[in-house]
């Protein structure tokens, strides 16, 4: 999870930030699923010939506002196809508000309140396994969404007041490698890019960012299935 990270944020966010990272990243994200696209959709179809299972899971992910490391956490669920397709709907929210000293006017006057930002977005989703060998497997996970964010503070009285709210648009492709160990657990990291669009005023913060995830997974349909045998 993006908190086993903690340590390697400096370094990460150095690293990430660079512009021709960012190029080299956008352009694989971008053409790597176009290299054989009839191919790919043969294959989706295939498989979609398969029964479907339900997939509930929690979806955690790190990124950046305006270079600052956040985390997004949330829950997702879909269906799976012969554990190679999988598409569905998810909600994640920003784990901690980012804190900034905005000006705000008030009483006839200008004054520095501690601000937070707060946000949360609904997307569709889907991921395809292109490749799967032993403990192997590599994913390109894709999710389309739209989200509501909000710039908050206090005023003079104790209450809380907005300083700015949006609604946007999201777009993140990304690549993910998990390696199963044991029967039930496997871990896993990958990468991707957050494109933000906004539909109305600014929240004073970079929202397009780098994303990066980590962590251990649990086959809870795996359990429940051989428990159930």
């Amino acid at each position: 999870m993006p908190g086993l990270m903690r340590h390697h944020r400096c370094g990460v966010a150095g690293l990430l930030h660079s512009r021709r990272w960012y190029r080299l990243l956008v352009c694989v994200l971008a053409f790597l699923p176009l290299g054989s696209f009839a191919q790919l959709l043969d294959s989706i179809h295939l498989f979609m010939q398969e029964e479907p299972r339900i997939v509930v899971k929690l979806d955690t992910r790190g990124s950046f506002i305006s270079n600052e490391p956040i985390s997004m956490y949330g829950v997702k669920v879909g269906w799976e196809h012969a554990k190679r397709f999988q598409y569905g709907f998810g909600y994640s929210v920003l784990l901690k508000p980012v804190h900034r000293q905005r000006q705000v006017f008030e009483a006839g006057a200008y004054r520095m309140a501690d601000s937070r930002l707060r946000m949360g977005h609904v997307s569709a989703y889907a991921e395809y396994a292109f490749y799967q060998r032993g403990h192997w497997e590599v994913r390109i996970p894709v999710q389309v969404g739209v989200g509501h964010g909000s710039v908050v503070y206090e005023d003079l009285t104790g209450e809380t007041r907005k300083w700015q709210k949006t609604w946007f648009f999201l777009y993140e492709p990304g690549m993910t490698v998990q390696y199963r160990f044991l029967t039930y657990f496997a871990v896993h990291a990958g990468f991707g890019y957050r494109l933000v669009f906004r539909t109305s005023a600014s929240l004073g913060e970079q929202l397009t960012a780098p994303i990066y995830m980590a962590g251990l997974r649990l086959f809870t349909s795996d359990i429940l299935r051989d428990m159930k045998k």
